[in-house]
């Protein structure tokens, strides 16, 4: 294990001083990005394109042509920029230069863009963030696209760095090893070491392997993810969510316990999550578990966050085509929790099946089988019928008010609202930087709810979005839902907690508060929304502009064909500060940063209002960027994105007769970032449902690597459809090419 001082940052006032680092190579990994742009390449992205170059040499690929999606898992993604942004921020009262280039390069899917950018390619990219059990996830939807018929060839994997603020939150809850050696399963273990690393698999149909002779490396068999509601970060010590992913994943696998060779546990080493994993394993195995091989990876490499499910998934693919198992170092005595076949020491065994699970903060467990490539396919058949989405319900929180009735008001009638001046935490600032705020509260919109009392702007928004939309649906507070799935999506996520707990490890390290870090998490809105509703089956977050909630339809579809859920929560929200204001304000100065969300209650049955949309694409400049929009534009639509800044519309109105004819949440509304496509989807739901006729929205992001996508609406009874031929079946069992 190769734990080394950190050097990156300052830890001289952190209880732990060392972690699992990676050396990267002094070449230029990146020969398409402009030289100027080479220090805002995070560590994070160059291990994942040196992860996707591997995989891609193994799987005798020349480049990404042929791949129909990228989905990528990341906890903190390029956080090291962020921090860069906003040190400079706090630094000075001035606009800065270089620092609108780090608020774009900050955001994951931009430094996803700059690996499509090298491969030259335009398909749709998902950035997952459910912490660290992001990769594992990120794995398990690209199977799900591929056994819906969605995709034939996906590249899927996760990828994290060390980050300051990452290193210093765990070190405030004192989860870091102090001595910097994790010890899993140990009796006397006391914490984690943090890593990083990235990795990722080439899933592909049976089918399409067959059409290019490839050689498969594993069977991507079973996949599973629930919502442990015990706590933000610490799991249930009975490990129930851990008992239904395996236990989900094997049923979809088509295998029992005893089956099971090998299993690489999530083993952290702190006292709470290796004492319910190995509770987990024991209920969910009984009497066989004494015969399964249990290890865990971390103990050799460090905790590697978003990345750990990818990098662990891998090592269960060479695991079974080496035939051998790794080991779990450092044990010195083993815990009495644990009831399995603990393996302290590298050993050749015959391994058919692997198991391996992933566990995050926001209560997010994940959980994959991977099969021998000889082993007979038996998993759950293919969906061969396609539903079409139907929205049961919406609802809205915008600096208009707290329900989608006030949204529709506003931008119907293009209200003017009142825009606050962000206050800043620290120096006058010598510019105007103003933001359209969400109202306080009516009294009656947001529960009495424990987690809320501490939980961020961002939580409750999305919440009060969601409780709406519920309601609408006929299904107050989830009641009557049945099985319910969330899908949240986010642009910056929660900055104000981020920001203030950054703060303190700067000014004063020692002090920084470890109540505040659980709550900077990309998913930990979505886990207090799921905790209050109870919903403890699929709950995830992805990353991206206003567009990304497309992506999200498309994950809220596959759970409904799948049939994991009966009614999926889609929800897109975003908080401000001084910060987020500033930085949406490099972009123009009369551009205003506004926070809210929408919600939408999907279902595949039921008189709802139909729902379509298109692919997602992504661009690697603004001149194909205005292209796709000005073919888009060709169509009328109703709702646009438009901003009213010129310089900043003209791609949107290219090709388009009357540019001002549709209406626009966001030239009311401010630039809501994750919130503003939620919104529009929102708005067009009521608008629909009014007049009875189909809305057209048109969806463009604010960056060059944004997606852009149609959504249409028309009132129509339910009823499932046939795609009408065979090429978009596809069996359960991914075959992965790559590791």
């Amino acid at each position: 294990m190769n734990v080394t001082p950190v050097t990156m940052f300052d830890v001289s006032q952190r209880f732990a001083k060392t972690a699992c680092q990676v050396d990267l190579p002094d070449e230029r990994l990146f020969s398409k990005l402009p030289r100027r742009r080479d220090a805002l390449i995070d560590r994070g992205t160059k291990m994942l394109l040196l992860a996707i170059r591997e995989a891609l040499a193994m799987a005798k690929m020349p480049g990404m042509q042929g791949i129909d999606a990228i989905i990528i898992g990341t906890s903190a993604g390029a956080m090291s920029i962020g921090q860069d942004y906003f040190r400079h921020a706090r630094s000075s009262s001035l606009k800065l230069a270089g620092q609108l280039a780090r608020i774009e390069y900050y955001q994951p899917h931009k430094q996803l863009n700059a690996i499509a950018i090298e491969y030259d390619w335009h398909g749709p990219m998902i950035v997952v963030s459910n912490a660290c059990a992001s990769g594992a996830n990120a794995i398990g939807d690209a199977m799900a696209m591929i056994q819906t018929g969605k995709a034939r060839r996906v590249l899927a994997g996760g990828y994290d760095a060390i980050a300051e603020l990452v290193f210093s939150g765990f070190d405030t809850l004192r989860a870091l090893a102090p001595s910097g050696i994790p010890r899993p399963f140990d009796a006397a273990r006391d914490g984690l070491a943090l890593g990083e690393g990235a990795a990722v698999m080439l899933l592909e149909s049976e089918e399409a392997a067959a059409e290019r002779g490839a050689e498969a490396v594993c069977q991507a068999s079973g996949y599973a993810i629930a919502t442990d509601l015990h706590h933000l970060t610490q799991p249930d010590p009975a490990g129930k969510a851990a008992i239904r992913t395996m236990t989900g994943a094997c049923q979809m696998a088509g295998i029992s316990p005893h089956e099971v060779q090998y299993i690489n546990s999530h083993g952290t080493g702190t006292p709470y999550n290796d004492v319910a994993e190995a509770s987990a394993i024991r209920g969910w195995a009984g009497q066989a578990a004494a015969q399964i091989a249990v290890s865990s990876t971390k103990s050799a490499m460090g905790h590697l966050l978003g990345g750990a499910g990818a990098v662990e998934a891998v090592i269960c693919a060479m695991a079974l085509r080496g035939q051998w198992l790794p080991a779990s170092l450092n044990v010195r005595e083993t815990d009495p929790a644990v009831s399995f076949d603990l393996v302290r020491e590298f050993r050749e065994a015959a391994v058919k099946v692997a198991l391996t699970n992933s566990f995050g903060f926001g209560g997010t467990n994940a959980t994959l089988v991977l099969k021998h490539p000889d082993s007979a396919s038996r998993g759950i058949s293919p969906v061969y019928h396609l539903g079409d989405l139907r929205i049961l319900g919406v609802g809205a929180v915008s600096p208009a008010g707290w329900s989608a009735g006030a949204l529709e008001q506003a931008v119907t009638t293009r209200q003017e609202l009142p825009a606050t001046e962000s206050e800043r935490s620290y120096f006058s600032r010598d510019w105007s930087c103003k933001i359209h705020q969400v109202p306080p509260a009516p009294q009656d919109r947001l529960p009495k709810f424990p987690r809320l009392r501490r939980a961020s702007p961002i939580t409750k928004f999305s919440l009060a979005a969601a409780l709406e939309a519920l309601e609408q649906a006929g299904f107050p507070n989830a009641q009557g839902a049945g099985r319910l799935g969330i899908v949240q999506c986010m642009f910056n996520g929660c900055v104000q907690f981020s920001g203030k707990f950054y703060h303190e490890v700067i000014e004063t390290p020692a002090l920084a508060s470890p109540l505040i870090f659980p709550e900077t998490v990309y998913n930990a809105p979505a886990s207090h929304v799921a905790a209050f509703l109870g919903v403890d089956g699929p709950a995830t977050t992805l990353i991206g502009e206003s567009s990304a909630i497309i992506e999200a339809l498309s994950i809220a579809h596959t759970w409904l064909l799948q049939n994991l859920v009966d009614h999926v929560l889609v929800i897109g929200a975003e908080e401000c500060d001084w910060v987020a204001a500033e930085a949406v304000s490099y972009y123009h100065p009369d551009l205003k940063a506004a926070e809210g969300a929408g919600a939408l209650v999907l279902s595949l049955k039921g008189d709802g209002l139909q729902l379509a949309h298109t692919p997602a694409h992504a661009f690697h400049n603004e001149s194909e960027r205005a292209e796709k929009l000005r073919k888009l534009n060709s169509e009328p639509h109703n709702i646009g994105a438009a901003s009213g800044i010129p310089s900043l519309d003209a791609a949107d109105n290219s090709g388009s007769s009357t540019p001002t004819s549709a209406l626009s949440p966001r030239l009311v509304l401010g630039e809501g970032m994750g919130a503003a496509g939620a919104w529009q989807l929102v708005l067009a739901a009521s608008l629909a449902k009014k007049e009875g006729a189909p809305v057209r929205v048109l969806m463009s992001g604010t960056l060059c690597a944004a997606y852009t996508a149609s959504v249409g609406f028309a009132k129509s009874s339910a009823h499932f459809s046939s795609p009408g031929n065979n090429n978009q079946r596809s069996a359960i069992n991914s075959e992965i090419f790559t590791q």
